[in-house]
């Protein structure tokens, strides 16, 4: 694998990388590519009080004592080391702390608050900032299956940036896209927005997926509820990918 400069990966949460293309992320850093994570929305969460949506998730991942954000930090960088890639975390807020916006499950996986629409921009002007974009790298971006509102805008910041000239391809998000028909219902939502997928072998860095995944060990209860285990999932999910043996697809986002 070859990148004209280090490759940028844009993770709506602290998971998502390695949850969909952490073995693309290893097999990068083997390379000597230097891949970065940039979470966007790894900010603090202040001021006003939590909603009780807000809790109800701290409970489920058993951080409601705790610090949220430190034990989210700590687990990111912990898996940064496993796949050998940098990281860095932009100051915007998760959906379940932006006000009122998105207090239930319904809300969060539903259409975009119309006020938040002005986020896009806001956003794709820091990741349009990042020096390596600047220098020609390669960014990957969510293709928002499962609909959840922060993918949904992070994907239209890959579109934003796209329009600006820069490669941009887009991962499967896992595990919504091993739900169902939902990575097939949203590729053809898509249409003609995305152009036929680039498969990644990733046989060699497939355990460093899965090590990354579990080292964000107040996520994993929550999302691996509906499977059996962590690795079969992971392992099922990138053998599917790959037609048999495992790997990553992306497609490149198409400018109108």
């Amino acid at each position: 694998m070859s990148e004209p400069t280090a490759p940028i990966f844009l993770a709506p949460h602290y998971d998502d990388v390695a949850l969909s293309c952490g073995g693309t992320v290893a097999a990068l850093a083997d390379a000597g590519a230097r891949p970065l994570v940039v979470t966007v929305f790894g900010g603090e969460p202040g001021g006003a009080p939590l909603t009780g949506f807000a809790r109800w998730q701290h409970e489920r991942w058993g951080t409601a004592e705790a610090d949220t954000l430190a034990v989210r930090r700590a687990e990111d960088r912990a898996a940064a080391a496993i796949l050998g890639c940098a990281t860095r975390w932009l100051p915007y807020l998760d959906a379940i702390y932006r006000g009122d916006r998105y207090l239930s499950d319904d809300a969060l996986f539903g259409p975009l608050a119309p006020d938040e629409a002005p986020l896009i921009e806001r956003v794709a002007a820091d990741v349009l900032a990042l020096p390596g974009l600047r220098d020609g790298a390669t960014l990957y971006v969510p293709l928002a299956v499962g609909n959840h509102v922060d993918h949904q805008i992070v994907y239209r910041v890959g579109q934003s940036v796209a329009a600006r000239g820069a490669r941009v391809l887009a991962y499967a998000d896992f595990p919504y896209a091993a739900l169902d028909d939902a990575l097939d219902r949203r590729l053809a939502a898509l249409a003609d927005d995305v152009g036929a997928p680039e498969v990644v072998p990733i046989g060699a860095t497939l355990a460093r997926r899965i090590a990354a995944i579990e080292a964000y060990r107040t996520q994993v209860a929550v999302i691996f509820r509906f499977f059996a285990s962590v690795a079969g999932a992971v392992e099922a999910d990138a053998r599917r990918a790959g037609g048999g043996a495992p790997a990553e697809r992306y497609w490149p986002l198409r400018v109108p």
